[in-house]
């Protein structure tokens, strides 16, 4: 066994992944979460910053950003996981039908039950003690590992763009989201808005009515979440597909509010690389003239993103495969697991992550996490207890390829 291997107890990243959704940390709401984080890193020793990250409507919330400083000589790497887990109006979804208590922790048959177990305290946890695994064996790093425990990634990656903007530049980076253990090269992106249908507000008289006008947008951009044909072969979006990630473009209407005379459906548009928000907003507005165009009553506002709150997520090209990054990554999981891994859009196909704002900004960067998600959102959401112990062996072996 590898001195670094040594450093490592399974029973640790189990209950430090415990202890972590015992904290509720709803999106918009992980300060709490973040002041933890941060005590637990200044207590061994890393070099802490609690990061103070302003909202859009006004309030801040925290994160949390741990290094291990090498001298210099050598690439850094950054482990990145978000701490905010899924919120329904604040709530835990399903609440009623959970059968574990969401912040309870409890194992049972080798899974790990709570809220944000799977998304993602489980990836947290096993990052956080692959850096321990590095700090405790001692040996000198070439160069800085990074333990980012950012916020808000469902909420567009406000807390991963506060970092950018604060000047983070890391050589390589890890997103530790849920992804079964496949090495993620690429990811999709999306753009969220709202279509508001305008219209009257009358009784016992016709009128204008918006419930019916806005059916035939939804009509316009239905069914949920089947690759849209290019505009070019009788659809209304301009693409060039994805070999890595078929079946995508796709989009759904995901709600529906009426008050008075404005019906609003809100939708999230699953988009590839070479798609932008800017070519998605000319696309749906021509979509919604050719409605208009028919009907002069349909009157509608096209809003993106869905609000000044949450940015979009960009959709960025694959990480090379050969980059020394993939390669040991590949190579640790491996070791770790004694199985090859699987390499490409992976387990996560379809789901985004803050691996698009890193890309952005010149990081090479994948996903790999523990972490197989049947569905979402969940009910009992929950994590196999090995996949966290191989996470953590992985990325501890990972970080000691590339920084020693």
């Amino acid at each position: 066994m590898s001195l670094i291997l040594e450093q490592i107890q399974d029973h640790e990243a189990i209950e430090l992944t415990r202890q972590l959704i015992r904290i509720p940390s709803f999106l918009w709401r992980e300060s709490e979460i973040g002041r933890w984080l941060a005590a637990w890193m200044s207590e061994r020793g890393y070099d802490v910053e609690l990061q103070e990250v302003a909202l859009r409507d006004g309030g801040v919330t925290h994160q949390a950003i741990g290094v291990l400083r090498g001298d210099g000589s050598g690439p850094s790497l950054m482990f990145c996981g978000h701490t905010d887990t899924s919120d329904w109006n604040g709530d835990v979804f399903r609440r009623d039908q959970w059968r574990y208590d969401p912040f309870g922790a409890e194992i049972d048959d080798g899974y790990i039950y709570g809220l944000g177990a799977l998304n993602m305290k489980a990836g947290l946890a096993s990052m956080l003690m692959a850096g321990e695994a590095l700090r405790r064996s001692g040996t000198p790093l070439k160069g800085d590992l990074i333990l980012a425990c950012v916020v808000a990634e469902t909420g567009g990656g406000v807390g991963a763009l506060h970092l950018i903007e604060r000047g983070c530049r890391p050589d390589y980076c890890i997103v530790t989201e849920a992804g079964n253990l496949d090495v993620g090269l690429i990811s999709v992106g999306y753009v969220q808005g709202k279509i508001r249908v305008l219209g009257e507000f009358k009784h016992r008289v016709p009128y204008v009515n918006p419930i019916e006008k806005v059916t035939k947008a939804i009509d316009a951009f239905s069914p949920s979440y089947v690759q849209i044909p290019r505009l070019e072969d009788g659809g209304w979006l301009r693409y060039q597909p994805h070999p890595l990630i078929p079946g995508y473009p796709s989009m759904a209407i995901r709600d529906i509010q009426h008050y008075q005379d404005t019906t609003t459906v809100a939708f999230d548009l699953r988009i590839i690389p070479g798609m932008t928000e800017a070519g998605v907003r000319e696309d749906m507005r021509a979509r919604l003239e050719t409605i208009k165009a028919a009907d002069p009553e349909f009157d509608y506002e096209l809003i993106i993103p869905q609000s000044d709150q949450q940015p979009n997520m960009p959709a960025r090209e694959a990480t090379a495969l050969d980059s020394p990054l993939v390669q040991h990554l590949v190579a640790a999981h491996k070791r770790a697991t004694g199985a090859a891994p699987q390499v490409g859009a992976g387990h996560r196909i379809g789901a985004t992550a803050d691996t698009c704002h890193f890309k952005g900004v010149g990081i090479t960067c994948v996903e790999y996490g523990p972490g197989f998600i049947p569905a979402w959102p969940m009910v009992d959401e929950c994590v196999c207890v090995d996949q966290v112990i191989n996470a953590t062996k992985t990325l501890a072996l990972t970080a000691d390829a590339l920084l020693t």
